[in-house]
């Protein structure tokens, strides 16, 4: 229906998804839509291949799969469908906001979330606020369809479905609620109470926050904190790139003149033939920059009580919009999933965790660790 209101407005349209299977059931809500109106001009409706619509307007709709990515190419559409969206690789969302941007086209991605997990839901989750892409999510839970459903949430099939599935299914699949894993290492991160907009005018000193790296990430947090509350007001993150790159990124940043010293990993201190990044730092930004060893069980618990205070329960940490990966980063960074025939590391996995490191680190170094209660003994007596 969004496309059905829109076809005025230009000339090519895709759907795309997995394959062509299931871009099926959407291309045929268009073509029964505009066929009761008399606006289809040739129809091409295969059992297995690429269906082509032409209205009597000139323009055209026409289906594409995903299967290779490559192949999402051609002229430029004016607006793309994603069909079952969360079946489809990040590579391809990329790709067809690349194939949009030409003819500053719209992209409109549905879908059930597949086990929350993946990019689908973390960008649902980020465009649940004002966010960077000037994007928006919605979510609508399967009783909302009366003609299905006539009695809603209270309708006895839903009710059905409800006792049948595990409850964290039922609210995903039925519920178009996202459920993160049990194995998610900061469920407390809730874009719509962690996410705000920064006024540059509020923001007078600056520090940064750094985790090194190269093929993983090179991540540069902005923070700034008054009262208790730190705010990232924005990011730098890379992959493949040098400390000289980043350094160079960072001095064309709004932000950068009021930058006024910063904390990075205790291994930026290493020297790997070269320079040191604290010495790279040193030398090209003219930045002294702190470190000293954090266990990341220390990390962690520092930066969970600041996505929520453990006294008052409110967040003490705000993220800019422009902070993405950050963002993602909290959507991913996961413990081992439990398994039966081998142990199970307490630490989660050493991956998706670049600008999370970076801000433990920060957190740590200003706050210094958590608090823990002194141990208590019971009193024994040893009998010979």
């Amino acid at each position: 229906m969004e496309l059905f209101g829109r076809c005025l407005e230009g000339r090519l349209y895709w759907l795309v998804g997995p394959d062509y299977e299931l871009c099926r059931p959407e291309f045929r809500y268009l073509a029964e839509a505009f066929g009761a109106i008399g606006a289809v001009d040739s129809l091409s409706f295969p059992s297995s291949e690429q269906c082509r619509l032409t209205l009597r307007t000139g323009a055209r709709i026409v289906t594409k799969s995903a299967r290779d990515p490559a192949r999402l190419a051609g002229e430029a559409p004016d607006g793309i469908l994603g069909c079952e969206a969360a079946q489809l690789p990040f590579e391809v969302y990329l790709r067809l906001r690349g194939r949009v941007a030409e003819r500053r086209g719209w992209l409109w991605l549905s879908g059930t979330f597949e086990g929350s997990r993946g990019w689908y839901a973390d960008h649902f989750s980020a465009w649940q606020v004002v966010n960077a892409d000037g994007a928006a999510s919605f979510s609508i839970p399967t009783w909302s369809n009366r003609t299905l459903f006539p009695g809603g949430r209270a309708d006895a099939e839903i009710e059905a479905l409800e006792a049948t599935y595990p409850a964290a299914v039922f609210r995903e699949r039925f519920g178009g609620v996202p459920c993160p894993p049990a194995t998610l290492v900061f469920p407390e991160f809730e874009p719509a109470r962690h996410v705000a907009a920064v006024d540059p005018a509020t923001v007078e000193t600056v520090e940064l926050a750094i985790d090194p790296g190269y093929a993983g990430a090179y991540a540069v947090l902005a923070v700034t904190e008054a009262a208790g509350v730190a705010r990232v007001i924005d990011e730098v993150y890379h992959r493949r790139m040098v400390a000289a790159e980043v350094i160079a990124e960072c001095r064309r940043r709004w932000w950068w003149p009021r930058v006024s010293g910063g904390v990075i990993d205790v291994a930026g201190r290493q020297h790997h033939a070269s320079a040191s990044q604290v010495e790279i730092w040193q030398a090209l930004a003219g930045l002294r920059l702190r470190s000293r060893p954090v266990r990341i069980q220390d990390g962690i618990d520092r930066l969970r009580t600041f996505l929520r205070d453990p006294a008052s329960g409110e967040p003490r940490l705000v993220l800019a919009p422009a902070c993405r990966a950050l963002m993602q980063e909290f959507g991913s960074y996961r413990y081992h999933e439990a398994r039966d025939d081998r142990p199970i590391s307490e630490l989660p996995i050493d991956r998706d965790n670049h600008a999370i490191k970076a801000l433990a680190y920060w957190l740590y170094d200003r706050f210094g660790p958590v608090a823990r209660p002194p141990r208590s003994y019971r009193p024994f007596a040893l009998v010979r």
